[in-house]
């Protein structure tokens, strides 16, 4: 269910504009979305399990959602990594928990293809400072997951990539 059909459109709505249902429909989009990506694999969905993504699912050090960009107003890779094996990633919003947030704009990439350029900077005045994409973003295995920030000031950043990382049953978490 995407909130904007055009095909050519890029936007991300605050989630302040979103009710819980709309908010919860982008979600279960984003699960389905991932489901069709391992189908679209030869694969079953039922022999993987579904769970929230974690900082380091997406290459960060540690489970933290934090970055510092080591200059100002330039563009700076947060992410750049290739999706392992049997193994599939959805984002559908992004969040800021940093007192002073410093990042204006986020392009998320599939290889050298930019998906998707929002502006951030606007959700800083949000009550939750949280984006939802209009549509959420699936990278499956051996792709190259991309994300680039623009920083107004080289400093430390509490990004939140919200989004759901799908791998064989038993690797993370079991399911009954």
């Amino acid at each position: 269910m995407a909130f904007v059909t055009e095909s050519y459109r890029s936007v991300s709505i605050p989630s302040a504009e979103l009710s819980v249902d709309e908010y919860r429909a982008i979600r279960q989009e984003a699960v389905r979305k991932i489901e069709d990506a391992i189908k679209a694999k030869g694969k079953s969905p039922a022999d993987y399990a579904i769970r929230d993504l974690q900082p380091t699912d997406l290459g960060f050090s540690n489970d933290v959602w934090k970055y510092t960009y080591s200059a100002a107003t330039t563009e700076e890779n947060i992410v750049n990594m290739t999706i392992g094996d049997d193994t599939f990633i959805a984002i559908y919003a992004v969040a800021n928990r940093s007192t002073n947030p410093v990042t204006t704009r986020l392009t998320f990439y599939k290889g050298t293809i930019p998906l998707k350029k929002i502006n951030v900077e606007d959700m800083y005045v949000e009550d939750v400072p949280k984006k939802v994409l209009d549509e959420p973003l699936v990278w499956s295995e051996s792709d190259i997951l991309k994300i680039v920030g623009y920083a107004e000031s080289a400093s430390t950043d509490r990004l939140i990539f919200k989004g759901f990382i799908a791998e064989p049953k038993g690797k993370t978490v079991s399911t009954r």
